[in-house]
């Protein structure tokens, strides 16, 4: 394994590429507020060298939501190009795919980003497939309590459709459940889990392709970073496209690292998990 360098900002390896697939919930924000810095790297990358930026994020909401929602919460639109969700990837293929009955999990909330699709929304004994955005309450609830409604719904083979498969992110200071500890437990008890977001493809090639229409060209994949601070999302998503990956050490995984930790310190966290990074940055700063 290569060494994975500990580097202080972006600046020290941006011009190597000419786009990146920035990652939101743990590198832009903490679910509650900015974190301090990311705003002018990703700012000053755009426009001092010219990059192109795709948000890429698990959230199980369209990407014209999660545009309102960062500016809501003071992130401006100088910081990327365009965004990509796993509820736009979600959204297609639930088009694609054309479920008549569908049984949603999740928050209300959520539910009404889908409510315009061709599908119908019903209880669990008539549906042909679950949609599952989140926890009903993730502030009380963990995954286990779903265990007795998963047992109902594998008597059906209902397949379990997930539109975020984060298993946690950071909430304040805090760590909260999202579906993909659902989806998890899912199939460990047996039943089909479809995951379209990261680490997987379809969330990629949607990003790539909005990241090739903003560049006005072909991005070769050389040209192109990933960044992320979520091993099992993020890392593992970028190695799997092959690209390069900036890692945000001090993200979901600050609690395994310390605030004081080194690049070894890096590079064991990832290579136990079988994971590589071109680089490793504490907080995404210029």
């Amino acid at each position: 394994m290569s060494p994975i360098p500990l580097i202080n900002g972006f600046s020290e390896i941006c011009e190597a590429y000419d786009g990146v697939l920035c990652d939101v919930w743990g590198v832009l924000h903490n679910g509650q507020r900015p974190r301090r810095g990311v705003v002018e790297a990703l700012t000053r990358y755009r426009e001092e060298k010219g990059g192109k930026v795709v948000l890429i994020t698990n959230a199980p909401r369209p990407d014209t939501h999660i545009a309102e929602h960062l500016a809501e919460m003071g992130i401006p639109d100088s910081v990327y190009d365009d965004i990509t969700s796993s509820g736009d990837v979600v959204r297609q293929h639930l088009i694609d795919s054309a479920p008549k009955k569908v049984f949603h999990i999740g928050r209300d909330d959520n539910l009404a980003h889908y409510t315009d699709l061709p599908v119908t929304f019903t209880e669990q004994d008539e549906a042909e497939l679950i949609l599952c955005t989140s926890l009903y309450d993730r502030r009380v609830e963990e995954p286990e309590h779903y265990r007795p409604l998963f047992e109902e719904l594998l008597k059906s083979e209902l397949p379990f459709l997930c539109a975020n498969p984060d298993v946690v992110a950071e909430q304040g200071d805090k760590l909260v459940w999202c579906a993909g500890a659902l989806a998890q437990l899912y199939s460990q008890m047996g039943g089909t889990s479809i995951i379209m977001g990261k680490p997987y493809a379809p969330i990629y090639d949607l990003a790539k392709r909005k990241l090739n229409a903003v560049a006005g060209k072909q991005i070769a994949p050389d040209r192109i970073l990933a960044i992320g601070d979520g091993m099992p999302t993020d890392i593992k998503g970028a190695n799997a496209q092959n690209l390069d990956v900036l890692f945000v050490s001090l993200g979901i995984h600050a609690e395994e690292l310390g605030e004081e930790h080194s690049a070894d310190d890096v590079m064991k966290l990832l290579g136990d998990s079988g994971l590589t990074a071109k680089a490793a940055i504490p907080r995404l700063v210029w």
